[in-house]
């Protein structure tokens, strides 16, 4: 017997009551898109916001220790002139 065939006998149990289905889904999908949201901050936004951190700090020991913002040199945005 084809796989088709099979199916077509196969009784579909009915679709429960929508206040059911929404409680369901609710109760199974909001936790997990919320431990989704809390990994994604954790490992995305605060690694890319310690990075540029990271990089302001050694900028300022830079200055500290040399005397003149790194972008003085090169003529970047920290250029008066």
């Amino acid at each position: 017997m084809d796989v088709l065939d099979q199916l077509a006998t196969v009784a579909v149990p009915p679709m429960p009551a929508r206040r059911t289905f929404t409680a369901g889904v609710q109760r199974k999908l909001h936790p997990r898109l919320l431990a989704v949201h809390v990994v994604e901050f954790a490992f995305g936004a605060t690694g890319w916001a310690l990075v540029h951190m990271a990089s302001a700090l050694l900028a300022a020991v830079r200055f500290t220790v040399v005397g003149e913002w790194p972008s003085e040199k090169r003529g970047g945005r920290g250029d008066a002139s």
